[in-house]
């Protein structure tokens, strides 16, 4: 009898609890991807969102949710041959942002900063990359926005004993997309 991978039972369950915040009202999602990468076998699912109120708005805080397992956890599992430490799959949360006049980056990057942190109790790695489109024959300095990044990475993996906690991390997720908004309201 075909056993489904961990990877697949917590996509299933992932993907199922996010659809009814969906429903719920709370949030919209944007858009939704299964690949299986052939080249290196790794599998990533990522489902991305905003808050219900912004979902049609350029202004609006996405975030994506990104569930990742690799051949070696795959053939683990498979195998049922230790050939990694933990066998499971990595989850990582990013939130995109539009900073309009951004101003004083560093103290932007700084309160974005506290706002998770506030949140998640400073339990995810947190990194920011900015970029700036400079079209190619208007090219102003500085720019006048910038689009962010915003990466929550728990640098650990998880398997089906940490499904309940799914739940939670989708509320610090919404949670989070609520702080972020009011942020870029403001600024």
């Amino acid at each position: 009898m075909f056993h489904p991978l961990v990877f697949d039972n917590i996509r299933v369950v992932l993907e199922g609890a996010v659809y009814d915040r969906d429903f719920d009202g709370a949030i919209t999602i944007t858009n939704r991807s299964d690949v299986m990468d052939m080249a290196t076998f790794q599998r990533l699912f990522q489902i991305d969102f905003k808050l219900a109120e912004y979902a049609e708005s350029d202004q609006g805080v996405r975030a994506q949710m990104q569930l990742r397992t690799s051949l070696g956890d795959v053939a683990a599992e498979q195998l049922e041959t230790p050939l990694v430490e933990h066998i499971g799959c990595t989850i990582c949360i990013h939130f995109y942002m539009q900073l309009e006049k951004p101003g004083d980056i560093p103290n932007s990057a700084k309160e974005i900063t506290a706002i998770l942190n506030d949140i998640w109790g400073e339990r995810p790695y947190i990194t920011q990359t900015l970029s700036a489109k400079l079209p190619e024959h208007r090219i102003e300095w500085p720019p006048p926005s910038w689009e962010n990044r915003v990466t929550l990475d728990f640098h650990r993996k998880i398997d089906e004993g940490n499904i309940d906690d799914l739940r939670l991390l989708i509320e610090h997720t919404i949670q989070s997309l609520v702080g972020l908004q009011n942020y870029v309201d403001q600024t």
